[in-house]
């Protein structure tokens, strides 16, 4: 009997969820963790996230995670079209309950669509940021900065029921545990 390599039963594996209608919570689920590795004080300066990928199929962050420090400036940079970078706060959307340091200024880029469009944010309050693309939440695209200190607040509490969707909440679970670990 012949084993069939890994990739082929993956493939095989993705056609069944395909034609069985599960995989849509998987697009674009590749969850890069770069930026900050766990604990220690290793900063990213001025770190660029890329919205999407090359193709419109990926919705994520890439650099979904990273650690800065008060007053360095992220920018986003768009790769596919129709994204944007947005604190979870009421005063970005009344859905959802702050989950940014007390204190701190939300952020709210407009929905970009030209690759290589830019928005940036300077960050000077300490604390953990959790954000989202307004069009793809609820499939997952969501961020977490941590700028100095992963201080107790807002972004490191349980998630808030208003944050329904299974596949984001997962996420956020996961990252809030890597920001606790920077220290």
């Amino acid at each position: 009997m012949v084993k069939q390599s890994s990739r082929r039963v993956f493939l095989k594996g993705l056609g069944f969820l395909s034609v069985s209608g599960l995989a849509l919570p998987l697009v674009g689920c590749q969850h890069n963790k770069v930026g900050g590795g766990g604990g220690g004080a290793i900063f990213d300066k001025n770190p660029t996230i890329l919205m999407g990928g090359e193709s419109s199929a990926v919705v994520e962050f890439i650099k979904d995670r990273v650690r800065i420090e008060a007053g360095d400036t992220v920018i986003w940079e768009l790769q596919s079209s129709g994204h944007t970078a947005t604190a979870y706060h009421p005063d970005t959307n009344n859905v959802f309950p702050s989950r940014i340091p007390d204190g701190a200024v939300p952020f709210d880029s407009p929905l970009l669509f030209t690759k290589g469009d830019t928005y940036e944010h300077t960050f000077v309050t300490e604390g953990v940021y959790n954000y989202y693309c307004r069009p793809h939440e609820g499939q997952g695209m969501v961020g977490i900065i941590v700028v100095g200190k992963a201080l107790d607040g807002p972004g490191l509490e349980p998630i808030q029921p208003e944050i329904s969707s299974v596949v984001t909440r997962r996420k956020l679970e996961e990252l809030i545990e890597w920001a606790k670990q920077q220290t």
